[in-house]
């Protein structure tokens, strides 16, 4: 899986819908591994749904428990926009005051499996580790690593890794 780098493109083919509007539905990603779309992304009709043997491109948002979870970047499998609510003023004014490199202070808000989230003065970033993550409202410094444009979200890494 190491292949799946969040925030890339990637083109899959749908295999399972196991259970149409509950669960979500799964990707077959050329043989190299396998992909969920969550219910919440997909349309709220599961007749909208891309059937079974779609082929269609995504943006792995994260990669957890061996699986890779994506996002759909065509408008007609989503409940929502790409921008992930983010206008594209404020998405301007935030690549301006965070580039690639810059080193800004987040706080812990939510730790998954795998995962936490991070917000900071305008923006938030889901991070990924193997290790022990940090605990809910813990401050520390992290570095810019890449503008995602597509999806609107900022890739961070902890600061001095």
């Amino acid at each position: 899986m190491t292949g799946f780098e969040v925030g890339a493109v990637v083109t899959g083919t749908v295999s399972a819908i196991p259970r149409p509007g509950a669960i979500g539905l799964f990707v077959d990603l050329d043989g190299e591994g396998q992909g969920f779309v969550d219910v919440l992304i997909l349309p709220r009709r599961p007749g909208s749904w891309p059937a079974v043997g779609t082929k269609t491109t995504f943006e792995v948002l994260a990669r957890r428990s061996g699986q890779i979870r994506l996002w759909p970047l065509e408008a007609e499998f989503r409940s929502g926009p790409l921008d992930n609510g983010v206008s594209e003023d404020e998405w301007r004014a935030r690549k301006a005051r965070y580039p690639e490199g810059a080193v800004l202070t987040a706080e812990v808000s939510d730790v998954h499996v795998g995962s936490y989230l991070v917000r900071y003065e305008g923006g938030w970033s889901l991070l990924e580790g193997d290790g022990a993550p940090p605990e809910v409202g813990s401050s520390a410094r992290y570095e810019v690593v890449r503008h995602l444009d597509t999806t609107r979200r900022t890739l961070l890494r902890p600061a001095g890794t």
